[in-house]
């Protein structure tokens, strides 16, 4: 197989459902060696989601999952154990970045921290996604799509004048942090390798959303400097493809 821009990089994936796993399958798809870690009970929860392939729910079979972990080596630990957790640090002395998208305060628990990992791998990159960040007062708050575009004022863009905000579709938003959390990961490894000091990484998918610079900046420079508050259009910008709400059967 011919050498990738990124094949001589070692990623160890404690990713499960859509923005971990976004994150490790970037570095996949450039050649690194990504070996995911799931769960001995069922594995990723993304297993189990469809659609599916010949809509058969197997486990291997949920097209969500397979296109977001082509490309990986999989195992299995139970990060609990004693067993599990002396395998898993011996994986991470010979990586490059740990990605994980857990609850803040899990990785703590199961002595696999930042501050504990470091002392066996200093050059380690580790990158935690989650919520609200590994700090701060919503750090322990649970969150859905929904409630982030409406925190984030992405609703408020979304839906026709005359009707309440909507949600965007599908679950964008845990692609765009599984994205930014790959791309500030390069830029640690970059350092780690260049200085030998590793970093941690806090990815917050709501200052993710927060962030972005869509229909919904306009909105919020207005009212920030104006006060101003404008309404929903119905077209927002100009397409080749048409747009709009139709009646459907």
């Amino acid at each position: 197989m011919a050498e990738q821009v990124l094949s001589d990089v070692k990623v160890l994936e404690l990713g499960w459902y859509i923005s971990g796993p976004r994150c490790g399958k970037m570095f996949a798809d450039f050649g690194a060696d990504v070996i995911k870690i799931e769960r001995p009970d069922g594995g990723d929860p993304a297993r189990r989601t469809g659609p599916f392939l010949d809509d058969d729910p197997d486990p291997d079979k949920s097209i969500p999952f397979s296109h977001l972990n082509l490309n990986k080596r999989s195992i299995t630990l139970n990060l609990k154990s004693a067993t599990g957790k002396k395998l898993f640090r011996e994986l991470v002395k010979d990586v490059d970045v740990l990605v994980e998208n857990f609850s803040p305060g899990v990785m703590e628990r199961l002595g696999s921290d930042y501050e504990s990992l470091k002392g066996i791998n200093p050059k380690l990159v580790m990158t935690s996604i989650s919520n609200y960040g590994q700090t701060g007062p919503y750090r322990d708050y649970k969150m859905s799509e929904l409630t982030l575009d409406a925190m984030g004022a992405e609703m408020y863009t979304c839906g026709w004048p005359q009707n309440p905000p909507e949600r965007r579709v599908w679950d964008c938003l845990l692609y765009q942090g599984g994205l930014q959390a790959a791309l500030a990961s390069l830029g640690a490894l970059f350092v780690a390798r260049g200085e030998g000091i590793g970093q941690h990484i806090d990815v917050s998918l709501f200052e993710v959303q927060a962030g972005d610079i869509d229909t919904r900046t306009l909105m919020t420079l207005s009212y920030a400097y104006s006060g101003d508050v404008k309404e929903r259009e119905e077209a927002l910008g100009i397409s080749v493809l048409p747009t709009g709400t139709f009646p459907c059967k």
